[in-house]
């Protein structure tokens, strides 16, 4: 059975690499800031997702994805048969919405995914700022937007992972 291939992307410094880590429960989780160059797949698997009322377990391949522009020409290869996207920013980084409309129109848009296989992350580090970005949600009414810490909201992260996945799973089946 084929793995699930989801992406992460979103700008530079915004968590995608911690978010992945820990959805895949990789152990060599550092502290300090590496930046990601070009991608990283992690493979692992999901257990107990609901898909048309059964509960499954699938491979994912969660492509962890630089946000570093100069890894532009790698987009084609790492869009190429895309079943779900995850994007994520964080609060702190500066002009987020134009590089998130950026990426949801190459990786959403232009592949015809549709808002439903694709979920907005909002890394939150300090987790201080309980309310999503306004300027974010409005721009993005038809994904779902949620707010996320690996410390203290662990739980909750692999909860919407998983109904994300449920989600993506479900509309696969209907095509």
């Amino acid at each position: 059975m084929q793995p699930l291939k989801i992406i992460v992307v979103g700008p530079v410094r915004s968590g995608k690499t911690t978010i992945s880590n820990f959805l895949a429960d990789a152990t060599e989780i550092p502290y300090d800031y590496h930046p990601t160059q070009g991608v990283r797949i992690l493979e692992f698997e999901i257990q107990n997702i609901n898909v048309n009322n059964k509960y499954i377990t699938k491979d994912i391949e969660l492509w962890d994805c630089s946000g570093d522009h100069k890894f532009e020409n790698c987009w084609p290869a790492i869009r190429k048969d895309v079943q779900g996207v995850i994007l994520v920013y964080n609060e702190n980084s500066d002009d987020c919405l134009k590089e998130i409309q950026q990426l949801y129109d190459y990786f959403i848009e232009q592949t015809k995914l549709g808002p439903d296989k694709c979920v907005i992350f909002c890394y939150d580090l300090e987790n201080k700022n309980p309310e999503i970005s306004k300027i974010i949600s409005s721009a993005f009414v038809k994904v779902s937007h949620i707010k996320c810490n690996t410390e203290s909201g662990g739980n909750k992260l692999k909860a919407d992972f998983s109904s994300f996945i449920s989600t993506v799973l479900n509309k696969m089946q209907l095509h």
